[in-house]
């Protein structure tokens, strides 16, 4: 009998070591940096040019706390507007975000959503993800969360992201579930996973 409850601790044991490492790995998680905060502005605006002298991006926020002199910035409510060709490409919105300016990254915490607005031949296009890695430089978003995506006439939802405004590409990666539609919003009735 202890032999049996041996063997069951084991077999449970091995199970949950294979489920563990099967899961998938989380990005660390971001907090505000430890230290003195050593500038702290109530109500702001950064423009950023790049090379060329043109507005790249624009943040906005409730409040910024700069840790260190040139260091990294946690942002309350930041509102981020990726700019090219002289228009927002991209606009990101989240409660909170970690910003390193001297790696160009801005790590939004929580619900994140990203407007494309319509340009040309380019319809709008809402993302709604959490804890989304920006590349302020290159404009490539990445998130391991569930995210979902809408288009007029589109519907996605997966785990997974990455966008891509250089190379003009949405991608989620996995589980993924579309549906096409007028109302370009989910349908409960033609969600497989709903029932």
């Amino acid at each position: 009998m202890n032999q049996r409850i041996h063997s069951r601790f084991g077999l449970t044991l091995a199970l949950a070591l294979l489920i563990l490492m099967a899961a998938p790995q989380g990005a660390a998680e971001v907090s505000p940096p430890e230290g003195e905060v050593t500038l702290q502005i109530d109500g702001f605006t950064l423009h950023a040019t790049g090379d060329d002298g043109e507005l790249s991006h624009r943040m906005r926020g409730s409040r910024l706390r700069e840790f260190g002199r040139d260091g990294p910035q946690w942002v309350d409510n930041p509102h981020l507007e990726l700019f090219a060709e002289g228009g927002i490409e991209w606009h990101w919105t989240a409660p909170a975000a970690l910003h390193r300016p001297a790696s160009e990254r801005l790590d939004t915490v929580g619900p994140t959503r990203g407007v494309q607005p319509a340009r040309g031949e380019r319809v709008q296009t809402v993302i709604d993800s959490r804890d989304v890695r920006i590349a302020t430089d290159t404009m490539v978003a990445t998130s391991e969360a569930l995210s979902t995506l809408n288009q007029p006439g589109l519907f996605q939802r997966g785990t997974g992201l990455r966008v891509d405004s250089g190379a003009d590409t949405i991608e989620l990666f996995h589980d993924v579930y579309s549906l096409y539609s007028e109302t370009s919003e989910e349908d409960p009735a033609h969600d497989p996973d709903s029932e």
